[in-house]
């Protein structure tokens, strides 16, 4: 952990395609010096999948410049580790590929501006030394009734019943499970467990889609089911911001306000930050809540921030969340937000908390 350094982090930002390009053209070249290859060159496919690679390292050495927490990067680098492992790429040497990276940053940025970055790689290349602890196939244990029911929906969706996993869960609610915990006890953890199965490369994306969709459609059923509260007086709004295309668990918050008599407007994925204090003023919100899904978008979710603070009333509360924190949960307080959820039921809590009484906005 260091002092957040905005400066090198907009450095790294506005250089990631030249930093990754120089990355990508070291680290091919030591990849193919080494392989007995008949004198072939990298094709310009390998390149463009490296380069990516690398854009994407560097946007995420960016954000945790940014926040001050060097875990951002390190955590990025341990999940590519994992996910390569269970795919059988791990012949992919990952720490020759933070060794390029390290080169491509002490070589274009100044010295003054590459200290911490530096600092992250080194911790990263440590890590890389140590030994993964074993990941097991399934985080769910079919002895608790909840997550069995959990398994049973997400067994449905991946053979392609979709009505069927609909009618479980349903049929569930029926025989006494409330409607937010059938959200928050079977479909999330279902959520969760698909995100896992797709790191072990268990699932594809395909198979990840249809449940992600499936799950949507049966959330908005609940919602709808769901007996009307008499309403709180409470307004928020919620969004994805911009570049995070993942919405499940922000989608799962705003049904579960509305079922607790909050008035729930969900903006949707990939909100631009410039649209956020119009809807902030139209819908007279009390509290805006945005997610994010990597540490790469962390950026856009300070400038979302601080274009909320600009342009709307100073009461209006802000609470963040989504996978990017969990191994930087302090992150939130650096980008200027009042708080942090790490679940669905703790962002219930913590908004009625944080809006004891509703504003009066005119």
């Amino acid at each position: 952990m260091f002092a957040p350094n905005p400066l090198a982090a907009k450095t790294l930002e506005s250089s990631a395609m030249d930093l990754a390009d120089a990355a990508c053209t070291l680290f091919l070249e030591s990849a193919f010096s080494g392989l007995n290859n008949n004198g072939q060159q990298p094709t310009k496919e390998l390149h463009a999948e490296w380069s990516h690679h690398f854009r994407q390292r560097v946007l995420e050495l960016s954000a945790a410049l940014a926040a001050g927490e060097s875990s951002l990067f390190t955590s990025r680098v341990r999940w590519s580790r994992q996910a390569m492992t269970a795919r059988l790429q791990y012949k992919v040497p990952l720490g020759e590929t933070l060794h390029s990276l390290r080169a491509a940053v002490l070589n274009q940025l100044p010295g003054e501006l590459s200290t911490d970055a530096l600092a992250c790689i080194d911790q990263a290349l440590r890590e890389n030394q140590d030994d993964l602890p074993a990941m097991q196939v399934s985080q769910l244990d079919p002895a608790n009734p909840e997550q069995r029911l959990a398994l049973l929906y997400l067994q449905d969706a991946l053979e392609g019943n979709t009505r069927q996993a609909i009618d479980t869960v349903l049929q569930a609610i029926d025989n006494g499970l409330s409607h937010a915990d059938a959200i928050c006890r079977i479909l999330l953890p279902a959520q969760q467990e698909i995100g896992h199965l797709w790191h072990l490369d268990h699932v594809t994306i395909a198979e990840e889609h249809l449940v992600t969709t499936t799950t949507q459609r049966l959330m908005a059923v609940i919602a709808d089911r769901a007996p009307t509260m008499p309403s709180n007086g409470k307004t928020a709004v919620a969004a994805s911001v911009s570049g995070n295309v993942h919405d499940i668990g922000i989608r799962a918050i705003t049904y579960l306000l509305e079922l607790h008599g909050w008035r729930a407007i969900y903006l949707g994925s990939d909100v631009p930050r410039n649209d956020l204090p119009a809807a902030v003023h139209f819908y007279h919100a009390d509290i805006a809540l945005l997610s994010i899904a990597l540490s790469s978008q962390l950026p856009k979710l300070q400038q979302s921030i601080a274009t909320i603070r600009q342009h709307c009333d100073a009461d209006i509360k802000i609470m963040v969340g989504g996978n990017a924190f969990f191994d930087a949960p302090g992150a939130w307080q650096k980008i200027g937000a009042d708080a942090y959820a790490t679940d669905a039921e703790s962002a219930l809590m913590q908004a009625d908390s944080l809006i004891t009484t509703p504003a009066t906005r005119h």
